[in-house]
């Protein structure tokens, strides 16, 4: 068959391309490579209690940072509400007792004072639409833990920073770049709270709730349809080789539009190449290994927020389970804990509360996926300030899109419909040839 466009991937990014695409006129296919929407954006039956809807990938926004998502709530009529207020702290944070909402003891104000002005200072260096590659920024892209060492804070402070930042970014602090934390912070209007604050809102229904708004506004779906190959023609079309049920397909089309995540970018052949800087980042992909548990415990009282110096650097309430109990959210990355080790997940938990019960815990492992590579994206130290708004860039007319080569929110469903939008607008911009028809293979 043949399309002006063909979207490869249904998560958001790749929803709101070829909604938007199909709405202006454009004939449009969205291959999905799975049997299901939404990307990272996953809600299904927990595993615990089916009875149960979970989030197992992306859950919260802020309105005033993720307008877009904010649009297609609203859009569809989508209902959300506040995330779940904690009001019980359990802090590891060093010596004392620091178990309340702001745990930084008095006595080290001053020097979280002169240590989140460098950090802003720093942050302040980002311009975020312009690619970390292009700034001259080559001396932030080092281990967060020794940037950290430079900030002069207290024990509590600098705790603190480090246990979010593991939350954020989804690998060890010791294994992650300075300069993303930083980008973070630039991308929250160059806000160190706003990163944590950003946690405001979720869609008691669930994000699918969303997916399959936007996935009925959408003329034709494919999924279980996996696309292997994209090859330009001498006409300037692309021929696309799709293997679906066992079978190969060949479509072509006018535009192609990469929405699949970063890491999965490998598995699919293009011709001409990608310049071999690009390419090379491609094949070795990026580092996020984060790990976002659910896990059933009893014996602990709702509100619950944790943050420390345990293997789960934060965990906090997320919903009332059907007996009783709570369902609790920790992150930690798959490098540095075994979630299938339940020993370790108890232990881990009652690093922060003793008193709990810990009956079961569920996840999706997102490196471990052949569709995804990886959750939500972050860096190698020293990548990104050697390519990273060249990641996103058109290739021909092969465009790339998702929250992994967002430049204003990346990891976030709101970086997801940025690029969206970009892409929509350059295709739309160039008169559209019609293809030439092709034929099934």
């Amino acid at each position: 068959m043949a399309y002006d466009v063909i979207v490869v991937g249904g998560g958001f990014a790749g929803l709101r391309a070829a909604r938007d695409l199909a709405a202006a006129g454009s004939s449009v296919v969205l291959f999905e490579g799975g049997h299901r929407l939404g990307g990272r954006a996953y809600t299904r039956a927990s595993e615990l209690f089916p009875e149960v809807q979970v989030e197992i990938g992306g859950t919260y926004l802020e309105r005033h940072h993720h307008p877009r998502l904010a649009g297609e709530l609203d859009r569809y009529s989508v209902p959300t509400a506040p995330a779940p207020e904690a009001t019980h702290f359990r802090n590891r944070l060093g010596p004392g007792d620091y178990d309340r909402a702001f745990p930084v003891p008095g006595e080290e104000a001053t020097s979280v004072e002169t240590g989140s002005y460098r950090m802003l200072r720093d942050a302040h260096r980002i311009d975020i639409t312009a690619g970390l590659e292009n700034q001259n920024l080559e001396d932030l892209d080092i281990p967060l833990t020794d940037y950290i060492e430079t900030l002069g804070l207290g024990p509590v402070a600098k705790q603190l920073v480090l246990s979010w930042s593991w939350n954020m970014l989804g690998q060890h602090p010791s294994k992650s770049s300075a300069l993303w934390a930083l980008q973070q912070v630039a991308a929250h209007g160059y806000s160190v709270l706003g990163v944590v604050l950003s946690l405001d809102e979720i869609v008691p229904a669930g994000m699918n709730e969303l997916v399959a708004a936007m996935a009925a506004d959408v003329p034709q779906i494919v999924q279980g349809a996996l696309v292997t190959a994209v090859t330009r023609q001498e006409d300037g079309t692309y021929d696309v080789l799709v293997q679906r049920a066992g079978e190969e397909e060949r479509h072509r089309a006018t535009h192609v539009v990469i929405a699949t995540p970063f890491n999965t970018w490998r598995n699919i052949t293009m011709e001409p190449p990608l310049p071999s800087k690009r390419a090379d980042a491609v094949v070795r992909g990026h580092a996020c290994r984060g790990l976002k548990l659910i896990i059933h415990v009893t014996g602990v009282p709702a509100g619950l927020s944790c943050t420390g110096d345990g293997v789960f650097p934060t965990v906090y309430d997320y919903m009332e389970t059907p007996d009783g109990g709570r369902f609790l959210v920790a992150f930690t990355d798959s490098d540095s804990f075994d979630p299938t080790d339940e020993a370790a997940v108890a232990a881990a938990v009652h690093h922060y509360v003793p008193e709990a019960v810990v009956h079961g815990v569920e996840y999706h492992d997102w490196a471990a996926d052949p569709l995804f590579g990886g959750p939500w994206v972050s860096p190698y130290i020293g990548q990104f300030s050697e390519i990273h708004k060249g990641l996103g860039e058109p290739h021909g007319r092969i465009y790339f899109i998702g929250s992994d080569v967002s430049l204003q929110f990346p990891g976030y469903i709101e970086g997801a419909l940025e690029t969206a939008d970009k892409a929509v607008t350059s295709i739309l911009g160039v008169t559209p040839e019609r293809p030439s028809p092709a034929h099934h293979v």
